[in-house]
């Protein structure tokens, strides 16, 4: 098997292209770094050749509606046209707990990925879908997102982060077991309100930024999952945080 995966130079790629050829299975790794751009097209045609699987992490930092959007859908677009000619099977694509209820939030980044999950979904190749909520590692990066002036405003809403290293093994999943058509989600195995888990984590760090609780601007339950979903076994790494 020969799997490519657009982003495979990220965090969560390159643990993945790890995985995949510990099992004995051919990983290419599609990103800039590697002559390849997927939104342009550059390269992709040559990294596809022979290629059974995509795997598609990409990541913009674009978070207004506009930029995310175009990101996000000229990446299924291109992937498909190319993954097609090259005989591709299944493709695989990494989204986000919540955006498939199309309520989440009207975040832009959150619209472009709803608006690439309906991209996907409406291809020519087989899909996957693998929604997982936050990962712990990348809550000390949502407290700075959530500081204004110097103030963590954090929504009094859910939250259920997942430990990085369980996304990467559904993932792989997904690439030797799962069906084509699935959607899967997955998420830590406890839920807690954002501000009380950004108060603990900053204590943690000698963190002395002041956590205000204001009113979320989405449902309560808009980013962790609301139907059946995988559980993690990882617990955050930050011990007596009230569970919501």
């Amino acid at each position: 098997m020969k799997v490519f995966i657009a982003g495979g130079r990220g965090r969560v790629g390159s643990r993945l292209a790890g995985d995949l050829e510990a099992r004995g299975i051919e990983a290419v790794p599609g990103g800039l770094e590697d002559g390849i751009d997927v939104i342009s097209g550059k390269g992709l045609a040559e990294a596809l050749v022979g290629v059974d699987t995509i795997v598609n992490v990409l990541n913009t930092p674009r978070f207004d509606a506009e930029g995310a959007i175009s990101f996000f859908e000229g990446a299924i677009n291109n992937l498909t046209a190319e993954g097609k000619r090259a005989g591709v099977r299944h493709h695989i694509v990494l989204s986000i707990v919540g955006v498939g209820e199309g309520d989440a939030s009207d975040i832009g980044y959150y619209l472009g990925k709803v608006a690439q999950e309906k991209a996907v979904r409406s291809a020519s190749i087989p899909a996957t879908i693998i929604r997982a909520t936050q990962f712990h590692s990348y809550v000390p990066v949502l407290i700075d997102q959530h500081t204004v002036d110097g103030k963590v405003l954090a929504p009094r809403s859910f939250i259920q982060p997942v430990e990085l290293d369980e996304v990467v093994d559904l993932l792989a999943e997904a690439v030797t077991t799962l069906e084509p058509g699935s959607v899967v989600e997955i998420a830590g195995p406890d839920r807690f309100y954002h501000d009380d888990l950004f108060r603990a984590t900053l204590a943690h760090r000698g963190d002395h930024r002041e956590v205000v609780t204001v009113d979320g601007q989405e449902p309560l339950e808009a980013m962790v999952p609301r139907g059946a979903y995988r559980t993690g076994t990882v617990r955050y790494p930050i011990a007596g945080i009230p569970t919501a």
